[in-house]
């Protein structure tokens, strides 16, 4: 039975694409065949897993491409995106552009991760709609709470106009700081609105997390004896675990 697990938060900066490398790396390390469908133009994912590969979008014939991280494809994106965008909100069923492509797919992967943009709109809809499952990671800062609020808020909204079967699997508390106490304040109150649904283990601000996408790699294969890499083995066990 395939996954289709949505990475997504409005608010930029909280180590949503890099959420979605490593924890597809660790996947792939753990026996799964795992895909990974960049739906933002910014094309992080991209510039990690498949620099300078690939034409078109998810949303036209593009089809996965390997990765040089074991068991990792990924659908690159490209600016093509934007103009995808705005032609999918002129047509009535566009919202569900996605979902049509990614039944396709699903007899060839174990899980299917989607990385949105940092924004509410046609991408992370479709996405949103494509899913079985939301991953959405907070940074533990002070505006955590309102960004996380709006999302679920979206994803609701979803439910009722058009039928969306995604569920929170959970959050991915990151850029942990372990010495600042607003870190556990922020984790704390996270918590006690989401109890069991917050990933038990944060993922720690580490220089070589935010280094290994300049060199083209996820943390697995760059630095897999860091803090940020330990942390990311923990959450994806605990994701896959989550998701039998």
């Amino acid at each position: 039975m395939t996954t289709v697990l949505a990475v997504s938060n409005q608010k930029g900066g909280v180590g949503k694409t890099t959420t979605v490398v490593n924890v597809a790396a660790f996947a792939g390390l753990a026996g799964k065949r795992v895909l990974v469908i960049d739906n933002d133009p910014q094309a992080n994912a991209t510039s990690v897993f498949a620099a300078g590969q690939g034409t078109g979008t998810v949303y036209g014939s593009q089809e996965p491409v390997a990765t040089s991280e074991e068991g990792v494809w990924i659908c690159p994106a490209t600016a093509d995106l934007i103009d995808d965008e705005r032609r999918l909100s002129k047509q009535d069923a566009g919202r569900f552009a996605l979902r049509r492509r990614i039944d396709a797919l699903r007899p060839s992967f174990d899980l299917i991760i989607i990385d949105c943009p940092p924004t509410l709109n046609y991408l992370p809809m479709n996405a949103l709609l494509a899913a079985d499952h939301l991953l959405l990671p907070v940074q533990t800062e002070y505006f955590a709470l309102e960004g996380l609020t709006q999302l679920l808020a979206f994803l609701e909204d979803l439910r009722v106009d058009s039928g969306a079967q995604c569920d929170l699997l959970g959050v991915v508390l990151t850029m942990f700081d372990q010495r600042h106490p607003l870190s556990h304040q922020v984790a704390a109150e996270i918590t006690k609105h989401l109890g069991q649904r917050v990933f038990t283990t944060p993922i720690p601000r580490d220089v070589a997390l935010a280094a290994a996408p300049s060199h083209g790699q996820s943390i697995v294969r760059y630095d897999p004896l860091s803090p940020g890499a330990l942390a990311y083995a923990v959450v994806t066990k605990e994701i896959l675990r989550g998701l039998k």
